[in-house]
């Protein structure tokens, strides 16, 4: 394959993840659809308006559309996991060998900064904003965290993540470094990782983020490490949705949220370099060098 057949073949795992997502909305939406049919039969409503009203109360609530997500990211989760294997760097560590409490606290610090920081941006700039993309984006956040509270973490905290990074930062810009430097490559799969949201004001911000997890998946040589800071970041939108209005919703609040964001953020770029661990092969190759000039040094020749 030639450089420009790889480089469309970037593209190619964000059409397999879009795929996923439709494919299964759609049919998931006509077997649950053909389901409260029967039920509105059952329950004697015969009146059209009724039935398209009683049709979109089921249809679109928080709850339902939380089971589609759920099942289309494990699916797409599944694809990833196994396209991933393929394109996993021997160079890369595995969970096992990536995880220590360094990290989980430069993780978990970088990522409740990153949420923070998010949200004070789109507290600012949200007045000057088009209405109708900060009514789209205001549904969403709604239909995501304003459902039952443990399906939105196993989607947001633990599915997405994982499905996310192994497409993205796992297959696409592992894909991509084969072609390019690795900052063109980081950039390309956070522009993709932006237009996969679907979503202009979540896309921005979520481009920002692939560009950090990106660098972060190879700063530590492990694509475990951008799934743990993605973790917390979408873990930390459940703890902003938890503080009181005055807090997210005033001048000082939002000061304030920043602040300690930013705190955070200097928290993290002092315990990133004491988290992060050289390549088991790496240290092999420095070893075999070091053993190849005793050898030369011997006296024994």
């Amino acid at each position: 394959m030639n450089k420009f057949g790889k480089f469309l073949g970037c593209f190619l795992p964000i059409l397999v993840a879009l795929f996923c997502q439709i494919a299964i909305s759609f049919g998931f939406s006509i077997v649950y659809g053909v389901i409260v049919g029967m039920e509105m039969v059952s329950l004697g409503i015969t009146d059209m308006a009724e039935q398209e009203a009683y049709l979109a109360e089921n249809m679109s609530s928080s709850n339902v559309i939380m089971i589609i997500t759920a099942i289309a990211t494990m699916a797409t989760l599944l694809v990833g996991a196994l396209w991933y294997r393929g394109h996993k760097p021997a160079a890369d560590f595995s969970l096992k060998n990536v995880i220590n409490g360094k990290l989980v606290l430069a993780m978990a610090c970088l990522g409740l900064s990153l949420q923070f920081l998010i949200s004070m941006c789109l507290n600012a700039v949200y007045p000057i904003l088009p209405q109708n993309l900060t009514d789209q984006y205001s549904e969403l956040m709604e239909q995501l965290i304003g459902g039952n509270i443990w399906l939105s973490l196993l989607v947001t905290v633990i599915l997405a993540p994982l499905a996310e990074e192994l497409l993205f930062r796992g297959v696409t810009m592992k894909k991509a470094q084969k072609i390019m430097p690795f900052m063109a490559a980081n950039v390309l799969q956070a522009v993709l990782f932006g237009i996969y949201h679907m979503n202009w004001i979540q896309g921005v911000y979520a481009f920002v983020l692939g560009m950090i997890l990106g660098f972060t998946a190879e700063y530590f040589h492990s694509i475990w490490a951008s799934i743990l800071l993605h973790a917390f970041v979408n873990g930390s939108a459940e703890v902003l949705s938890l503080l009181p209005a005055w807090v997210t919703e005033t001048a000082a609040g939002v000061v304030g949220i920043a602040f300690v964001g930013v705190v955070l953020l200097f928290i993290a770029a002092k315990l990133y370099p004491k988290a992060k661990k050289e390549p088991v092969i790496v240290q092999t190759e420095v070893n075999n060098q070091e053993n190849e000039l005793f050898r030369e040094n011997s006296f024994d020749e």
